[in-house]
C-alpha cells in the first residue's frame, strides 16, 4: 500500500473515532517517510482530538520545520494554541496563515477571537469586519464583533449587531445572553430579562 492509500486509511480511522489505530497508521507512514507533512498535520489533529495538545503542537512544529509554507498547518497550530489560552502565540500563527492567503476566513475569524480574549477589541473588530465582508451571515463572527463592541463600551452598536445575528438564527442562546448584557448596560433591565428568557427557555 502506498503512502496516499495509507493516509486515506489513517484519515478514515480518525474520522470514525479510532484514534489509537489512526496514530499507529500515521506512525507507519512516518517511519517510511519522515518528511510527510500531511501525515504530521493529520497526526497532530488526532492528538488535538484526544486533548494531547503539546503532542499536537509538536507535530505541527515538525511539519512546519520541513515546509514553513503550509497554510493549514499554521492555522491548526494557531487553533490549538488559542484553545489552550496561548492567545498571543496563536495570533502569530494565524498571521502566518494569512500571509499565505489573506482571504482565509478561518484564520481571520480565529485571530479575531484571540484578539477579543486579549482585550484588543478594535483589532478584533477589524478581523470580524473582514470576515463579514466575505461571509455576511457568519453568526459567530457577528456575535464576536458584538462582544468586542461591548468591550469598547459601544452598547448601542453591540445591541444592533446581536439583533442582526438573532434575525439570522433566533434560537442561538449565546447571542441572546450577550444581547441581555447590552440591554443592561443601556439601562433596559426589563428588556434584558426578556432576552434572558430565550437563554433559560422559560
Amino acid at each position: 500500500m502506498d503512502n496516499a492509500a495509507m493516509l486515506e486509511v489513517a484519515h478514515h480511522l480518525a474520522w470514525v473515532g479510532r484514534y489509537d489505530d489512526a496514530l499507529a497508521e500515521y506512525d507507519r507512514i512516518l517511519a517510511a517517510d519522515a518528511q510527510n507533512t500531511t501525515a504530521l498535520e493529520q497526526k497532530g489533529e488526532v492528538f488535538y482530538a484526544l486533548g494531547r495538545h503539546e503532542d499536537a503542537l509538536a507535530c505541527y512544529d515538525r511539519a512546519l520545520a520541513i515546509n514553513p509554507h503550509l497554510l493549514t498547518t499554521w492555522y491548526e497550530k494557531g487553533y490549538a494554541l488559542r484553545k489552550i489560552g496561548r492567545y498571543a502565540e496563536s495570533i502569530t500563527c494565524f498571521e502566518q496563515a494569512l500571509a499565505h492567503d489573506p482571504e482565509y476566513i478561518p484564520a481571520l475569524a480565529n485571530k479575531g477571537y484571540a484578539l477579543n480574549a486579549l482585550g484588543r477589541y478594535e483589532d478584533a473588530i477589524a478581523c470580524f469586519d473582514r470576515v463579514l465582508e466575505r461571509s455576511s451571515n457568519n453568526i459567530r463572527a457577528m456575535t464576536a464583533k458584538g462582544i468586542a463592541l461591548l468591550g469598547l463600551g459601544h452598547s448601542t452598536d453591540a445591541l444592533a449587531t446581536f439583533d442582526l445575528a438573532i434575525s439570522l438564527n433566533p434560537i442561538n442562546s449565546f447571542v441572546w445572553q450577550h444581547r441581555a448584557e447590552a440591554l443592561r448596560r443601556l439601562g433596559r433591565d426589563a428588556d434584558a430579562e426578556e432576552s434572558l428568557r430565550h437563554v433559560s427557555g422559560r
